[in-house]
């Protein structure tokens, strides 16, 4: 129940962290059409297979909580949280049930499809090569599970975007 509380949680703070913009679209596209809402890239292999973010890409690092998420049109998102972060270096994901720090993966909007390396639920590596106040660069891979227990591999992942204020 922990777990699927906190699983759920999480994919909360990505929706929100991925939804929020400024709402100056008016003033920056005064034509009218809508701008694609992507500040900057995500990439990985899910199980050996290619995914990009297509709709958003969000990097948050405050007070020493480091997010970086990526979503694209068909509900799929992939997210990275790492704590203490104070510059770039490479960081562990998960591997016990004392580490915070995690990697996310969500196939669709059915809860189920949430695959997360919390409370030991799988393990990997964060490289950080650039973080400075706006903007963030790096590589990770991660496995992950679900509530039935179900592995994902997450590999050759990659991502550059600004931060967010």
């Amino acid at each position: 129940m922990k777990t699927r509380l906190l699983l759920f949680l999480l994919l909360s703070v990505g929706v929100v962290l991925t939804s929020c913009k400024k709402d100056d679209d008016e003033e920056n596209n005064p034509g009218g059409s809508t701008p694609t809402p992507t500040q900057g890239t995500m990439n990985c292999k899910v199980d050996g297979t290619d995914w990009s973010a297509s709709l958003a890409v969000v990097a948050t690092n405050s007070n020493g909580v480091f997010t970086v998420t990526g979503s694209d049109a068909n509900a799929m998102q992939c997210q990275v949280t790492l704590m203490n972060v104070n510059g770039p270096g490479t960081y562990q994901i998960g591997g016990s049930m004392t580490n915070p720090n995690s990697g996310r993966w969500t196939a669709s909007t059915d809860p189920a499809d949430t695959y997360s390396s919390m409370l030991g639920q799988g393990s990997g590596t964060v490289e950080i090569t650039v973080l400075t106040d706006t903007k963030t660069e790096g590589t990770f891979s991660f496995t992950a599970k679900n509530t039935a227990q179900t592995t994902v591999s997450v590999t050759q992942g990659s991502f550059s975007a600004d931060i967010s204020q």
